[in-house]
C-alpha cells in the first residue's frame, strides 16, 4: 500500500514509534488495520519516507538484447493517480502474451515486436501524465482548462471533438498514442474556434462603436470609453445585488 502525506507531517519523520503508526491505522483505516501485522507496522515506521517517483519513460526502446524487457513502472513511471500505473502494467502483460502468440513463441521476435509497438504508447502515457501534475497555474492551463474545453466542445460537436482524456482512457479501441494525437488535434481546433469567435466579437464591437460614434457625433475613443464605463457599472451593480441577496437569504 502507498500512504501519501505532506513531507512535514509528523508521521513522515524517520524513526516513528510503531505504536504511533498503529494508532493512526486504527483510527483512519479500521477495516484494514487487522490485516497489517505488528512486524510490518514496525518496519514501515522505521523506514524513511521517500518522494514519489518522477515521471519517466525508459525508451526509446523497451527491450535490452534479445530476451529482456522492461514492463510496468520500469518502462513508464507515472504518479499513483487514476489507476494508470497498475492498469497499464497489466496491459503490458496482456500485450506481451499476444506478441508471444503472434510470433509462435519466438521470444526474441516477440520481445522486439512488443518494444516496437508499445514504446510509442509508453512515451505518450508519460507525457500525458506529466500534464496532470503540473505545479501552480500550469496545472490549470495544462490539465483543468483542457478538461473544461473538452466537455464543452464535445457536447457541442461530438462528431468532431472527442471526449476528455479520462473518458478516452476507458476505451479499448484506442491507444495512448492515438489519444495523445486526438487531444492535440482537438486542442488546435479549439484554439482556432475560440480565436475566430474572439476576432468576430472584436470586429462586431468595432462596428458597434463606429455606428454609435456616427449616430452621436462623438469620436470612437469617447464612445469606447463610455461603453467601458457602462460595462463596469453593470458588473458592479450585479455584484452589489448579489451580495444583498446573499445577506437577505442568510437572515
Amino acid at each position: 500500500a502507498l500512504l501519501l502525506m505532506d513531507p512535514a507531517a509528523p508521521l513522515a519523520r524517520a524513526g516513528l514509534p510503531a505504536a504511533e503508526l498503529r494508532a493512526f491505522l486504527d483510527a483512519e483505516f479500521p477495516q484494514f488495520t487487522d490485516l497489517v501485522s505488528d512486524a510490518d507496522v514496525a518496519a514501515a515506521a522505521a523506514r524513511r519516507a521517500s518522494a514519489l517517483p518522477a515521471f519517466r519513460f525508459a525508451g526509446p526502446t523497451l527491450h535490452v538484447g534479445r530476451r529482456t524487457l522492461v514492463l510496468g513502472d520500469a518502462a513508464h513511471t507515472v504518479k499513483p493517480y487514476y489507476g494508470l500505473g497498475a492498469n497499464t502494467a497489466l496491459e503490458d502483460v496482456r500485450m506481451l502474451g499476444e506478441m508471444l502468440e503472434e510470433q509462435d513463441l519466438d521470444v526474441p521476435r516477440a520481445v522486439r515486436t512488443f518494444s516496437d509497438r508499445r514504446a510509442p504508447d509508453a512515451a505518450a502515457l508519460v507525457t500525458m501524465s506529466r500534464n496532470m501534475d503540473r505545479p501552480g497555474k500550469l496545472f490549470f492551463a495544462c490539465f483543468l482548462l483542457p478538461l473544461i474545453l473538452d466537455g464543452i466542445f464535445h457536447k457541442l460537436a461530438p462528431a468532431i471533438f472527442g471526449p476528455n482524456m479520462f473518458q478516452m482512457f476507458q476505451r479499448r479501441d484506442v491507444t495512448f498514442r492515438q489519444i495523445q494525437r486526438k487531444k492535440r488535434r482537438d486542442r488546435a481546433l479549439q484554439i482556432l474556434c475560440l480565436g475566430g469567435a474572439a476576432a468576430g466579437a472584436a470586429r462586431g464591437l468595432c462596428a458597434a462603436v463606429g455606428v454609435l460614434a456616427g449616430a452621436t457625433g462623438r469620436s470612437r475613443a469617447v464612445v469606447s470609453l463610455g461603453m467601458a464605463v457602462v460595462v463596469a457599472a453593470g458588473a458592479s451593480l450585479r455584484k452589489m445585488v448579489g451580495v444583498k441577496k446573499v445577506a437577505a437569504e442568510s437572515k
